[in-house]
């Protein structure tokens, strides 16, 4: 990003970018075995320049609630889906129909990802960017890496901690 430093906001934004990975699931039955099933459960991260924004992804199904926490205490929470690829080399996802407090939507967001046990790192293209091919930063608005980690506590796949995320604040 040559050199510049984003202010908390555009980094809430960029995160909101990340949490993008929400999607309504429905009734859709997850295959337990599969990326998509594995990734049940909430995710946290802490990003940005200074690792000062906190993240939290909660996936049920495809969709996806998250809370991004500024360093300054503003919660913001987002929702959207994710739409997962297991066949390319980097494995890729979308972050599609993302939405914040204002029911403003994102555009969609490509990505890649890597699934390790109880760590989940993604690389996003940022916004209107391509698909990166590796996991290293871009230039621009969320063209970051962020690895998340299982939150302590949430080892089953299907645990259902929504009522438990932070509530939006600052509104």
């Amino acid at each position: 990003m040559s050199g510049r430093i984003l202010p908390g906001w555009a980094w809430a934004g960029l995160l909101l970018s990340v949490a993008a990975a929400s999607a309504r699931a429905g009734n859709e039955t997850v295959p337990a075995g599969s990326d998509l099933g594995r990734l049940q459960g909430r995710w946290t991260a802490q990003a940005g320049p200074r690792h000062g924004i906190r993240v939290i992804l909660e996936f049920h199904g495809r969709q996806v609630d998250a809370v991004i926490t500024t360093p300054k205490g503003l919660n913001v929470r987002a929702q959207g889906e994710v739409r997962i690829d297991e066949t390319t080399s980097p494995r890729s996802l979308d972050w599609v129909k993302f939405t914040g407090p204002d029911q403003q939507e994102f555009p969609t967001i490509l990505g890649i990802y890597k699934l390790d046990h109880d760590a989940f790192t993604v690389c996003n293209g940022g916004l209107h960017g391509e698909r990166p091919t590796e996991f290293k930063s871009g230039e621009g608005v969320f063209a970051e890496v962020v690895t998340f980690h299982r939150s302590q506590g949430d080892r089953r796949p299907n645990a259902k901690l929504s009522n438990s995320l932070p509530p939006p604040t600052g509104e």
